[in-house]
């Protein structure tokens, strides 16, 4: 009986635990001036270096959306998904890279700023590389000048 109890507790830790964060490296590079017409890019390599990332969500966090101000040609092996303001790129596994890029021509004139996280488009909608104080961001900022 007593052997019955401990392995009830100890089953019941482990489904109480928290699971690990996810975590990856991400760089991003994208274009910063630009005119109306011509072609931008943006590039985030990722690199996963924590559990698996279900639907890994490149999030936009400001009113500028890359891909509002922009004829995206090509969504680097995405999907868009509006609904959560970003690209889903599908599941990135443990120890696994992957380099999206996305390309286009600007699409309106003005001075946007732009803040891209990682999240998963599944639930919880966990962010990639979070903290106490919020999620790390990519931060940009594309001029686009009248043809």
């Amino acid at each position: 009986m007593k052997v019955a109890g401990l392995v009830v507790a100890m089953l019941a830790s482990g489904m109480c635990s928290n699971p690990s964060p996810m975590t990856a490296t991400v760089d991003a590079v994208a274009t910063h001036e630009a005119k109306v017409g011509n072609p931008v890019q943006l590039v985030v390599k990722v690199t996963n270096t924590g559990p698996l990332i279900p639907h890994l969500g490149l999030v936009f966090r400001t009113t500028d959306r890359w891909y509002e101000r922009h004829n995206v040609s090509d969504l680097g092996g995405c999907v868009l998904a509006r609904d959560e303001s970003a690209f889903d790129c599908g599941d990135l596994a443990p120890g696994a890279a992957k380099t999206f890029s996305f390309h286009g021509t600007a699409a309106a004139a003005g001075t946007f700023h732009y803040e891209l996280a990682l999240r998963e488009l599944v639930q919880p909608f966990d962010y990639v590389n979070d903290h106490s104080d919020g999620a790390d961001a990519q931060v940009w900022d594309e001029t686009v000048t009248p043809a």
